[in-house]
């Protein structure tokens, strides 16, 4: 039993604990006054941010993401380019093939086959 009363007191000490620290951490936190509404504020001033250099890896990272990209573009392009170029192949043997069913067909109606 006391293992148990050990347990619980050191979870309850460690909530404690972690309330107490988040207590303070909020209590830190500023809050700018209420300004009286008859007074009015000049604009804060403009700050700018300096951005730190970029990582050589990110930078690396976003080189491959947009050469990737670009592949991807001319690849789906050639690929479309290819498949008109066959499906235009196919309808040309299909009238050949359709063309010279029917010089056979009239031959043979006719009775002139080639020999």
């Amino acid at each position: 039993m006391s293992k148990q009363r050990t347990i619980r007191t050191t979870s309850l000490i460690g909530a404690l604990a972690a309330g107490m620290i988040s207590v303070t951490a909020f209590a830190q936190t500023t809050q700018a006054p209420a300004a009286p509404a008859d007074i009015t504020t000049a604009a804060p001033p403009v700050t700018t941010q300096v951005q730190p250099p970029k990582d050589p890896l990110v930078e690396r990272r976003e080189a491959r993401k947009a050469a990737n990209d670009q592949y991807k573009a001319e690849k789906k392009a050639a690929k479309g380019e290819y498949k008109q170029d066959v499906n235009a192949a196919k309808s040309e043997r299909k009238d050949a093939k359709k063309a010279a069913d029917e010089t056979a067909k009239a031959e043979l109606q006719n009775g002139t086959t080639k020999q």
